[in-house]
């Protein structure tokens, strides 16, 4: 792994090793925007899905770093309805740069949404991560910034950024009885040569079992450690010191 991608994971690690110490949502406003303006960005929201909460923004909102008169007139236009990001969100499961999004350059409100976010409030560069979960789409957080980092391994780090703000949002809303486990030795070994880009066959190939049981070892793993993504149960387990890059 080259060394730019050394530096950006360690900073992802450290905004998550900070993330995990706050105690209230001011707390990690704060350290979610410093770690996001490492990258070049100013602004973010966490938001929602509409069918976890009313279908009003304002209501879905978690937690948000906006420019207030950009927030107040995303509600009184009723932006929501035509922002094309959070529209994509609801449909992409991996996390977009927002010049990915398509949109309908024609629609005069899609128009409008993206022409004030850049214009008027200096956000014309972002990403998006769409949260998923056992329930499907949950949540979305978008950054946005004049200028930004999107090389691969900046985003990368965004990423893991987005995934550790959005589950230490939901500890504070609703802190869950997490149970002290460790892996076991065979986890600890697939979870280890995942973290150094081996897929499940090629696992399976070196520790001589099937993919199946490959398989079946990382999704143990990632509920152990409480991850969504492969990528989460690596960067979990070496935090926690369970392996070891």
């Amino acid at each position: 792994m080259p060394g730019s991608e050394f530096r950006h994971f360690d900073r992802a690690l450290a905004a998550i090793e900070r993330f995990q110490t706050t105690t209230s949502p001011r707390a990690l406003i704060d350290a979610v925007r410093d770690a996001a303006a490492a990258y070049g960005y100013r602004s973010f929201v966490i938001a929602a899905a509409p069918k976890l909460a009313c279908n009003a923004f304002d209501k879905r909102v978690l937690l948000r770093h906006w420019p207030e008169a950009w927030f107040g007139q995303y509600l009184q236009d009723n932006y929501q309805d035509h922002d094309p990001i959070a529209a994509h969100a609801r449909q992409q499961t991996r996390a977009f740069c927002w010049s990915d999004a398509p949109w309908d350059r024609s629609d005069k409100k899609t128009a409008a949404v993206m022409d004030c976010a850049a214009h008027d409030y200096d956000m014309r560069r972002g990403f998006c991560v769409p949260i998923f979960g056992m329930r499907g789409y949950e949540a979305a957080i978008s950054f946005g910034g004049p200028e930004i980092d999107a090389s691969p391994a900046a985003t990368a780090a965004m990423e893991l950024i987005a995934i550790y703000a959005m589950n230490q949002l939901m500890t504070m809303r609703e802190p869950p009885a997490r149970r002290q486990t460790t892996l076991s030795p065979r986890e600890r070994e697939v979870v280890a040569w995942a973290a150094v880009g081996k897929t499940a066959w090629d696992t399976a190939r070196i520790l001589a079992i099937s993919t199946d049981t490959v398989n079946k070892h990382m999704a143990s793993a990632m509920r152990k450690l409480d991850a969504c993504t492969k990528t989460q149960a690596v960067v979990e387990s070496i935090r926690r010191g369970e392996i070891e890059l």
